[in-house]
């Protein structure tokens, strides 16, 4: 895989863009995200922009259902999901904190965040791999908005394990 991929080493989760443009995302990046996963037990993605100044960002995520992803909006970017393996949440919000709406998306299922509604993601399997298209540049501190009522999740497991308790208790939409 060395000589198609790049490890970010200043990205946040581990992460890689291709070397070269017009490679194929194919089965075998699939298996490397997994083997990933399995030797270090951590999110990993693949970027298929060249760097995160690129106008548009299409990435390739690998996410765990034990991790909890912070509710975040952003205020000019949507986010589109397209699942390619495993079952994952999208919760929204309305600014209050209060659950908008929340759907089940499923292998092949693309969905997109609205703009400006705070949002966060749920792997429902042991882990999800999905397909993130957004407009770039990423801007670091200045790319996502966390509500002050996020804050309670920063505190520890206990909120977070009663947060996804919550979930599963109400209806989701498929």
């Amino acid at each position: 895989m060395k000589n198609y991929l790049l490890e970010d080493k200043k990205a946040k989760s581990k992460s890689f863009f291709f070397r070269k443009e017009n490679i194929i995302f194919n089965r075998k990046f699939i298996s490397f995200l997994e083997n990933n996963y399995l030797k270090y037990k951590k999110d990993i993605r693949i970027c298929m922009h060249k760097n995160t100044s690129d106008n548009h960002h299409d990435m390739i995520i690998l996410q765990q259902r034990k991790n909890f992803y912070l509710p975040h909006k952003h205020l000019k970017k949507g986010e589109t999901y397209h699942i390619i393996k495993g079952k994952m949440m999208c919760i929204l919000f309305h600014n209050s904190g209060k659950i908008k709406s929340k759907c089940k998306i499923n292998r092949n299922d693309i969905f997109r965040t609205p703009l400006n509604t705070f949002h966060t993601m749920a792997p429902l399997t042991k882990y999800v791999i999905y397909h993130e298209s957004k407009i770039g540049p990423f801007l670091k501190n200045n790319d996502s908005i966390f509500p002050s009522w996020a804050n309670k999740f920063k505190k520890g497991k206990k909120e977070i394990l009663k947060f996804k308790k919550k979930l599963k208790s109400r209806r989701t939409s498929s």
